[in-house]
């Protein structure tokens, strides 16, 4: 019956006719009086019918309802993750600001649609990513020509100027050389002077006058990408790869920075079509009990390849003979229990006189 009411649920049916029967549903299955299992169900029939038509939900509901993603079992609580990451993905503004997750570039893409609205779009999305390869390849190969070596030839004037420079160097006594320096000391001492003021008056120009950055709101930045994206859909024929391209940047707004621990959950092999199948509201998160045969079978499956417990033998030869005292741990007490008995009455003598008897055995052997 749910997944015929999950079925007959779509964006074109009005919010207002679907909302009694998620009323019922959340009021006869989602409640702590039934086992989790229903409640599992019950949940898992609402992400249903809301993945369907979102707008049935209201915020207040939707609210009470990701509360259970706390709930002591796991069939609850990842029915009601499940029913949280529908809503993050089509209205993240009903959820509560911590139910949202953390925001990427593909959740500040997202606009909610109103009830009979049509996103009807006129370029390809994703498509912008095209337009800042072709970018960046332009930058580097204006790189790669830069680079090159440039060749510089000296004119004869120059040349023949530097000769007349070195021969009247040659002819100057050594009184012009002190007069020399006196001046040069001088004029060093102007120029760094006027350097000095240079520097100051461009430090007292530049900061005053600081340049502000533009702050670009999201949605200045979210026209901008549009603008683009059409810009390469009318322009151009998209081919596989570029195709390829948009698939992988789209994919990445979607992740997020931080790394996930758990094993990442196994991509389904079918994607979701038209019809709402039953396995999806009859799914439970639950560690089903095992029957004696599965568990022996599975005992026996990890006992595989490991060493025989119990009692290792040091003999290097298997098929020795065995002491005396490792046969009197093999045998029945009712044999040995006379002997035990002597054991204990014996006096302090006595036992001195049987350890000194031991020891010179074991010095025999040696």
């Amino acid at each position: 019956m749910m997944q015929f009411v999950a079925q007959a649920s779509h964006e074109v049916v009005p919010p207002d006719v679907l909302e009694p029967v998620l009323r019922a549903l959340v009021n006869n299955f989602v409640t702590e009086r039934n086992s989790s299992d229903v409640m599992a169900i019950g949940l898992n029939a609402i992400r249903e019918m809301c993945s369907r038509a979102p707008l049935v939900m209201t915020e207040d509901l939707l609210r009470d309802l990701a509360q259970y993603k706390n709930y002591r079992e796991r069939s609850v609580m990842m029915a009601a993750k499940s029913l949280i990451h529908v809503y993050r993905s089509s209205m993240p503004h009903l959820l509560h600001k911590k139910d949202r997750g953390r925001p990427t570039e593909a959740s500040l893409e997202i606009v909610a649609r109103k009830y009979g609205e049509v996103d009807a779009k006129e370029f390809v999305p994703g498509a912008e990513i095209l337009l800042e390869t072709e970018n960046n390849e332009s930058c580097d190969d204006s790189d790669e020509s830069g680079d090159e070596w440039v060749n510089v030839s000296h004119s004869e004037d120059e040349i023949s100027g530097d000769e007349n420079i070195d021969g009247e160097d040659e002819d100057v006594d050594d009184s012009d050389d002190e007069e020399n320096d006196d001046t040069e000391s001088n004029s060093d001492t102007e120029e760094i002077n006027d350097t000095d003021q240079s520097i100051s008056t461009q430090n007292s120009t530049t900061n005053p006058i600081t340049k502000k950055k533009k702050v670009i709101s999201k949605k200045e930045q979210l026209a901008e990408k549009k603008e683009k994206a059409a810009q390469v859909s009318s322009m151009r024929i998209l081919s596989d790869e570029d195709f390829k391209r948009i698939e992988i940047a789209q994919l990445s707004k979607q992740m997020t920075s931080a790394k996930n621990r758990k094993r990442p959950a196994e991509p389904e092999e079918k994607s979701r079509g038209e019809l709402v199948r039953l396995k999806d509201i009859e799914n439970i998160y639950k560690k089903r009990k095992h029957d004696k045969q599965t568990r022996i079978d599975s005992i026996k499956k990890g006992q595989e390849g490991r060493e025989k417990f119990g009692y290792k033998d040091g003999r290097l030869n298997p098929f020795s003979s065995k002491t005396n005292r490792e046969k009197k741990k093999t045998k029945n007490f009712m044999m040995i229990k006379h002997k035990a008995k002597g054991k204990v009455k014996k006096s302090f003598k006595d036992k001195q006189i049987a350890l000194r008897n031991h020891l010179t055995k074991l010095k025999k052997m040696k």
